[in-house]
């Protein structure tokens, strides 16, 4: 869409005379793009309005072109700074202003993605990142605040290829033939595409440069020479008119676009930059002042509207009301109006200066940066939500850390093993904690409420429980299995050769326990058995060496915390209102019910009431009677204020606290 505004039509390719009707089908295009996003059934071809904004990118670029490389003033480097200064300041402006409001409105996945789509921005390689993910009108396409920017992606890299083209075709005294050319073998692979590569044929360059070629044609048939009086004016403003009426009414995304559906649509924005700003259509419609101003604001109005349509369908967590969708329309326009006021007008226009090239590159690095980096940092997951009942600033684990020493008594040469490993360094330890991250999670309350002198050691790997004597064969998870099998064999040794630790703790998730698939150590072939025997090995061994061994068992699994918070422009009541979001808040939407919780692990349980009868004085904890009611039968994300779980389905530093005051008294000392 968009750029400069110097065309030819009236007098010559030099003269680069405005032409406001050409602002006028800027304006057509911007709001059929507009309204189809805010109301897609009331235009359900309105996407067709970006096809007409690439002829009219393919006119206006061309006649510039041509313009200067016939003047002999050709520069490429003049040519790209004059695209810097009109197109990137309002994009650092709306990719900034869409990474804000990310950060107020996202989950860490959805914020991570939103990088990643800055980034692509930044780069103009939009068309491409979407490509790789997912149809354009697919269900996701709301979750998507910069899924717009394809278009733009599309645009800058014919940009790029263009201008040396039509340099070479200059110099061969070829344009009007490589330019047919170029369209031509463009449309043959849209069609092509879209029989096999649909989603291809949506976003890739190639698909999209017959229309854009369509718009040079033009200009290089204006070129060189003065435009001779044409008594089809009239004629061609009306049929063009009527092609872009009937393509916004008619076309509907279930079509396969572009190819032929794109060509009505294409042939009206052709017809009407060809009949001149003295056509019917042209003079009464285009020209009109209101459509003029618009269109002097399409550019920043295409970039604005989606980021807070968008932002408002995601927060809503669905389709907003109709008067919300028509406020953002007005408050879209406004921002694109404060946009090109006080932004890229003084950029753009007035005399050169370095500055105004300088600065916008330097903020698109820094805005591509603040993309990727948000995009490495799985999406900042340090933000919170907002709970109307719960303190968000509790959903999380490790309180304590100020107690311990980051060592485990394992040899150094084993210390790789164990993401968890800590000793508490105020006493000598006699209690140990031995499992998988479920161990972690727990460990933190023991060492924050055990008594004086009552001190805990921990040694831990992820998704690894405490077994002996079995390991892990799921083909996918062969080296980890065995890594798996290393560390216990290592927590083992070291359990075993501290005699001080006479207390040993064995705690892990029941999906590393049921989920996985075990054999024996001394057979590859896996059994239903191997799991409970593995445990079972542990127990005994840690018992025949005098260790007492407690059992704990896993707390119901909840998702989540940060998926069970309501985004943060829900706290304000008159943003609910609205949006229309119930009053029912996203933490209460996360819990689960009892009866479910039980039902769900029934086989789990099942290894435990194995473990039960092979050792009747065996100590065995559920927390489930804390983190659970079982009278109302719910498992809850939060209580007391308070969030129950710190990330995934492990227990928050309130949780574990409770549950260590409930576990401490049965632990023998």
């Amino acid at each position: 869409m968009t750029r400069t505004l110097p065309v030819v039509a009236v007098a010559t390719a030099r003269s680069h005379t405005y032409r406001p009707d050409i602002d006028g089908l800027r304006a057509i295009a911007v709001l059929a793009v507009v309204i189809f996003h805010a109301f897609p059934a009331a235009l359900p071809g309105g996407f067709v309005g970006v096809d007409i904004f690439f002829v009219i990118s393919g006119y206006l670029i061309t006649g510039i072109l041509l313009g200067d490389m016939q003047a002999g003033q050709f520069s490429l480097a003049r040519f790209y700074a004059r695209r810097i200064r009109r197109i990137f300041p309002a994009l650092v402006t709306v990719l900034l202003a869409t990474w804000a409001m990310g950060w107020f409105c996202l989950t860490g996945d959805e914020y991570r993605e939103l990088g990643k789509h800055v980034l692509a921005g930044a780069g103009f390689v939009s068309n491409w990142a979407f490509w790789m993910e997912a149809g354009y009108f697919d269900q996701t396409a709301t979750a998507k605040p910069l899924l717009h920017l394809w278009s733009l992606g599309v645009e800058e890299q014919f940009y790029i290829v263009w201008p040396v083209l039509m340099f070479v075709a200059v110099r061969l005294r070829r344009v009007a033939l490589v330019c047919a050319v170029a369209g031509l073998l463009s449309f043959v692979s849209a069609v092509w595409l879209l029989e096999y590569h649909p989603t291809a044929a949506f976003y890739w360059p190639t698909s999209r440069m017959w229309e854009l070629a369509a718009g040079a044609g033009l200009a290089i048939a204006a070129s060189g020479r003065r435009v001779v009086r044409n008594h089809n004016t009239h004629s061609a403003s009306s049929i063009g008119l009527l092609l872009c009426a009937v393509s916004f009414i008619v076309l509907n995304s279930r079509l396969p676009f572009p190819g032929w559906f794109a060509v009505p649509p294409v042939l009206g924005a052709v017809a009407l930059i060809a009949a001149g700003p003295k056509g019917i259509a042209n003079r009464v419609l285009l020209g009109n002042p209101v459509a003029v101003w618009i269109g002097k604001i399409s550019y920043p109005l295409y970039l604005w509207h989606w980021p807070l349509l968008s932002v408002c369908f995601i927060v809503a967590g669905g389709e907003p009301p109709v008067v919300v969708r028509a406020g953002v329309i007005a408050v879209s326009i406004a921002l694109a109006w404060l946009t090109t006021a006080l932004i890229e007008r003084p950029i753009r226009l007035g005399a050169p200066a370095k500055w105004k090239l300088v600065v916008p590159c330097v903020l698109m690095l820094g805005v591509a940066y603040l993309g990727g980096m948000t995009y490495q940092r799985d999406g900042l997951g340090f933000r919170k939500g907002y709970n109307p009942d719960a303190d968000v600033t509790t959903a999380t684990l490790g309180a304590g850390h100020e107690f311990v020493n980051l060592t485990c008594g394992v040899s150094p040469a084993d210390r790789h093993l164990f993401q968890f490993c800590a000793t508490d360094k105020r006493a000598a330890s006699h209690f140990a904690v031995w499992g998988d991250s479920k161990a972690d999670a727990l460990y933190w309350g023991l060492v924050r409420k055990s008594v004086p002198g009552m001190s805990w050691t921990l040694v831990a790997r992820a998704s690894c429980p405490p077994m002996a004597g079995v390991h892990e064969i799921a083909s996918d998870a062969a080296d980890e299995g065995d890594e798996c099998r290393k560390a216990n064999s290592a927590a083992l040794r070291m359990l075993l050769g501290n005699p001080q630790l006479t207390t040993v703790v064995l705690v892990a998730a029941s999906r590393d326990i049921v989920g996985p698939q075990f054999a024996n150590d001394s057979s590859a072939k896996a059994t239903m058995s191997a799991a409970s025997e593995g445990l079972d090995n542990a127990i005994a061994i840690l018992r025949h060496a005098g260790k007492r061994v407690v059992l704990v068992l896993d707390n119901p699994s909840l998702r989540d915390p940060r998926q069970c918070m309501d985004r943060r422009p829900l706290a304000w009541p008159v943003v609910r209102h609205l949006l229309g979001v119930s009053d029912l808040d996203a933490a209460q939407r996360c819990a689960i019910s009892y009866r479910s919780y039980l039902d769900s692990t029934a086989f789990y349980r099942a290894i435990i009431d194995h473990l039960r009868a092979r050792y009747p004085n065996l100590i065995i904890y559920d927390p489930t009677s804390v983190l659970c009611d079982s009278q109302r039968n719910v498992c809850p994300m939060t209580m007391n204020g308070k969030y129950l779980y710190s990330y995934g389905d492990h227990m928050s530093d309130y949780a574990n606290g409770l549950v260590a005051e409930r576990f401490l008294p049965l632990v023998p000392r």
